[in-house]
């Protein structure tokens, strides 16, 4: 930008990437204020102020989603925004009904309310964080799809004993101890995969569990099969490094093989985060107060934990004898 005396007038002269505006003032004030609106007007031209969805999608990630254990799962759901909207398409230009259109769609090909549910918060989330920053005008409505508790998917102990047996027999020697551990602990697979020794308590036998979803850290006891695992582990584990130094892509990718192996390929709960359920369903069914498991498991509320309730009948099965008429 610029303003040049020409003559008894002041020549307002403003080029930006090619785009040149010019304006004759007849003072220097009034130069310089015009010059203030041009190059704002011309940086708004070149420089939109609004966001287009790839672009805030990245935005989100490095601010909201990065290095927390969710990101790949909320990238994953905002990628499916994006195959469906455009990467280049304005978030202004994402209205309620084509979120609408896009619901018809998830569920068009096989999506699942809950699978619908995550793939909707993903873009919500980044809408939120879009306009806070003033990059879109105003959120669309996100119709939260109504969806059933369902079945509790937990382990038996015959399926345990088959899951070890047959990683065991493949020489996945490593995914059977996460197995073991998870089991046993409760923790949710991301929070193994962050551990490190000096999070392991031998004298109290606990291990501490600093990123959580709920942010909130926890202490987790730790069975004997535990301890044992943790002890080698940690043993062979530099300082400083992870003691299990994997992801849930590596656990999948050998929980898939396994299914099929165990005849449990259509079973489609049948999946690594199970393993937290049947924790908790075991410590529930062995009459552990339902307090503590909320507390074991890291549940936010009780709410969450309630879910399990209905496996420990004992209480009902007591109560129920009042009712007799004798």
């Amino acid at each position: 930008m610029s303003i040049r005396e020409r003559g008894s007038t002041f020549m307002v002269d403003v080029t930006k990437q090619g785009k040149r505006k010019r304006i004759a003032c007849a003072t220097m004030e009034e130069a310089e204020s015009v010059n203030g609106k041009l190059t704002t007007a011309v940086t708004a031209i070149i420089e939109p102020q609004g966001w287009a969805l790839k672009q805030a999608v990245e935005h989100c990630r490095g601010a909201v989603w990065q290095g927390k254990g969710g990101e790949r799962s909320a990238m994953r759901n905002a990628e499916a925004a994006i195959s469906f909207f455009g990467e280049s398409v304005s978030l202004d230009d994402i209205t309620t009904d084509w979120v609408d259109a896009w619901i018809a769609r998830l569920k068009q090909i096989g999506n699942s309310n809950g699978t619908v549910n995550r793939k909707l918060s993903a873009l919500s989330r980044v809408m939120s964080y879009a306009h806070r920053r003033g990059k879109v005008k105003a959120r669309p409505h996100f119709e939260k799809q109504l969806e059933s508790e369902g079945r509790l998917r937990y382990l038996t102990q015959e399926e345990e004993v088959r899951a070890l047996a047959t990683l065991s027999q493949w020489g996945k020697d490593d995914h059977a101890e996460a197995l073991c551990i998870l089991i046993d602990s409760g923790l949710r697979p991301s929070e193994l995969w962050r551990l490190e020794g000096r999070d392991l308590n031998f004298e109290n036998g606990t291990m501490a569990i600093w990123q959580t979803k709920n942010r909130h850290p926890r202490s987790v006891p730790m069975t004997q099969r535990v301890r044992e695992i943790m002890t080698r582990r940690n043993e062979l584990t530099l300082k400083g490094q992870r003691l299990f130094p994997f992801d849930n892509d590596w656990m999948g990718h050998a929980w898939e093989r396994m299914k099929h192996a165990m005849s449990l390929a259509e079973d489609s709960q049948f999946v690594p985060y199970a393993l937290r359920h049947t924790c908790a369903s075991r410590l529930v069914q062995r009459g552990v107060n339902l307090r503590v498991v909320q507390e074991w498991m890291g549940h936010q509320t009780i709410t969450v934990t309630m879910r399990y309730a209905h496996l420990s009948p004992t209480n009902l099965l007591e109560a129920v004898k009042v009712l007799e008429v004798c």
